[in-house]
């Protein structure tokens, strides 16, 4: 065979293969974000259940953040074990970031503390819309600490968000519905904390297996829960079986198979493509919150427009946050 013969079929062996490397790396990326879109939509299913399972239970609101944190550490200490993660539990960054984790901890109690109370204070779908405006103190936070300019999408969906705030509790304090309006300032407050527990899970739980940073987590958030139902001599001590029941259910849906895999997601894209999902949940709140306690959770008209202003709001932000932010982590 004569050489120039031989070096066009080498040169052409060589772009086959290269195509076919690209295909197959084209294949697993389209694979890769197929299964983060899953993802996202189990994240969402899982955690539009805790809302009508925390109002099922008839234990102090404390309690309930006791338990559910408890057994969520508990049930990923036991997935760890399964999965052998806990090889990892002494190495120099689980120890170094040891603090930091705790801190995330503290933040996740003192997040669902002030969501929970809200939940016995007003609807589900006031309580879930207003504490995932998350992406909204995730935007202020960076400007105020991160020295980030405010673009004028960002500017203005926080005008927007916080308009549909207000007609929400405009709509509130005409209603009969007592303690609404401070269900509607806690669960503001919640989203502080709920934006600050993103920016750390996407800080800090890089290069640990999230078995390891949701136990380390949840089991803080648990023991700094513990100790305020002590110092307020709250009885924590729950035995009836529907309420351990909830308690699990809690454990397993939302937070086991809704923060876990939320924890687990901001590990691989940025943090406001986990947050974007919080535009689904207060959807599936809503319709499982009327399906198990009826009429009284269906919005007016003027809750509706409320909540669809806070959304456009939300929108705008994790937009502009998308756009800014594109490059920081890029889906694999």
């Amino acid at each position: 065979m004569k050489p120039t013969l031989i070096r066009s079929n080498a040169l052409f062996a060589g772009r086959i293969g290269n195509l076919t490397e690209g295909e197959g790396t084209q294949q697993k990326e389209g694979q890769n974000q197929t299964e983060i879109v899953l993802l996202i939509l189990l994240a969402v299913i899982m955690v539009s259940s805790a809302s009508p399972l925390i109002k099922l239970s008839q234990s102090p609101d404390i309690v309930k953040v006791f338990w559910r944190t408890l057994y969520g550490g508990l049930l990923m200490v036991g997935v760890g074990g399964l999965k052998g993660d806990w090889s990892k539990y002494k190495s120099p960054h689980v120890k170094m970031n040891w603090p930091w984790l705790f801190g995330i901890g503290i933040i996740l109690s003192f997040h669902f503390t002030t969501w929970f109370v809200s939940l016995s204070l007003t609807t589900i779908a006031a309580s879930v819309v207003l504490v995932n405006t998350s992406p909204m103190f995730t935007a202020i936070f960076s400007i105020v600490f991160l020295g980030e300019s405010l673009r004028r999408k960002t500017s203005s969906g926080i005008i927007i968000a916080m308009i549909g705030a207000a007609i929400l509790a405009l709509n509130d304090i005409q209603s009969l519905l007592e303690g609404a309006v401070v269900g509607d300032m806690l669960a503001l407050i919640s989203a502080v904390f709920l934006s600050i527990y993103f920016l750390g899970g996407q800080k800090y739980a890089r290069g640990i297996p999230n078995s390891i940073y949701t136990s380390i987590v949840y089991l803080s958030a648990a023991f700094v829960t513990l100790v305020q139902c002590i110092i307020f001599q709250i009885n924590f001590l729950v035995f009836e079986f529907s309420e351990m029941l909830i308690f699990l259910a809690l454990a397993l849906f939302p937070t086991a198979l809704g923060h876990s895999v939320n924890n687990y997601l901001l590990t691989i894209v940025p943090a406001y493509v986990v947050s974007s999902a919080v535009l689904g949940e207060p959807i599936g709140a809503t319709i499982l919150g009327i399906l198990v306690f009826g009429e009284s959770q269906i919005p007016n008209a003027i809750q509706l427009l409320g909540f669809a202003t806070i959304l456009i709001g939300i929108a705008l932000v994790l937009a502009d946050l998308a756009i800014k932010r594109k490059d920081v982590m890029p889906i694999p």
